[in-house]
């Protein structure tokens, strides 16, 4: 992967973070926020593999960190392992939209898991079992929804880079 790629994704990482605290947080949806972050590391994961994945994952994870009350690296953890996860899951049946899709919704189910045990690990008080269910429930619905729009724009994206051979 080339540097202009990694700067990209990153780039492109940060915006959705921004877009994601700064505007969808004050819009009232109905259960949690939607998490562009994690569906944007997990559908690059589907493109650009698992490696790619779990670094990108780990660095959305500790910018989303920096700028959040709770522990340093707590995010880090869960993205990079969806994004681990997520490039694995890919394989050849990776470049179907709806198993992109699966796999994202699967990803973002993952997460919330993982982030709820963490917080139990730690004994976060905000993790209690309806908090758990509705998380759970519209952070599925809202990946799923996302990851029919923006998986198709990142494999556009793909074949139009300059190192096509690199995007699975």
């Amino acid at each position: 992967m080339s540097l202009r790629s990694w700067l990209l994704a990153l780039l492109a990482l940060a915006v959705a973070l921004l877009v994601q605290t700064t505007v969808l947080a004050r819009l009232p949806l109905p259960g949690t926020t939607p998490d562009l972050v994690l569906v944007l590391v997990a559908a690059l994961a589907l493109v650009r593999g698992p490696l790619v994945g779990c670094l990108l994952g780990f660095a959305a994870g500790m910018l989303a960190d920096l700028g959040a009350d709770r522990e340093l690296g707590r995010t880090a953890l869960v993205l990079a392992l969806v994004g681990y996860a997520a490039g694995l899951a890919a394989g050849e049946r990776g470049r179907s939209l709806p198993w992109s899709v699966l796999v994202v919704a699967g990803s973002a189910a993952a997460a919330v898991v993982v982030y709820a045990l963490e917080g139990l690990l730690l004994g976060d008080a905000r993790v209690t079992g309806p908090a758990f269910r509705a998380a759970l429930g519209s952070t599925v619905t809202y990946a799923g929804v996302l990851a029919a729009l923006v998986v198709p724009v990142l494999r556009a994206l793909a074949r139009r880079s300059d190192d096509d051979h690199l995007w699975r």
